[in-house]
């Protein structure tokens, strides 16, 4: 029998001082574009998901996070319609050091803080999901998504 192989990223959930979670509205992408989504990204080879945590929390956003911040963390098995399957680690973080800004203009085009427990009808829905799973203390999960879906305005 063959074995599956995965890929895994990283996500980040940044709160303010109001419970809100920074979202970013993604263009420029082949997936997902015109969505918002979570500040996230692959692990690279020979990263562990903390490593990438850090690493991309400084390349999207231009912040410092460190790992006494992390709050929260849990688990999604992600089944893609046309892509490889994830693991997709996903980090709360309560704090950080500098001004959040928009470091990739070319896969963002905006950022915006959102409450929790109501999502916006345009964020990619494996994340919507997974996020409304961790309310429901579920720290794992596994999720089937359509990763070609577009968003119609």
């Amino acid at each position: 029998m063959e074995r599956e192989e995965f890929l895994s990223s990283i996500y980040l959930i940044l709160k303010n001082d109001d419970g809100q979670i920074l979202l970013q509205r993604r263009q420029g992408t082949k997936l997902w574009p015109g969505f918002l989504a979570l500040p996230a990204g692959h692990i690279d080879k020979g990263e562990n998901a903390y490593e990438a945590a850090i690493r991309e929390a400084r390349e999207e956003l231009g912040i410092e996070i460190s790992l006494d911040d992390i709050v929260d963390t849990y688990v999604v098995n992600r089944k893609n319609k046309s892509l490889p399957s994830y693991y997709d680690v996903y980090f709360e973080i309560s704090k950080y050091i500098g001004e959040i800004k928009i470091n990739e203009p070319e896969k963002c085009s905006e950022l915006v803080w959102i409450d929790p427990n109501n999502l916006p009808y345009d964020m990619i829905d494996f994340e919507k999901e997974a996020i409304d799973n961790n309310y429901k203390g579920i720290k794992f999960s596994v999720t089937y998504t359509d990763n070609e879906k577009k968003l119609i305005r």
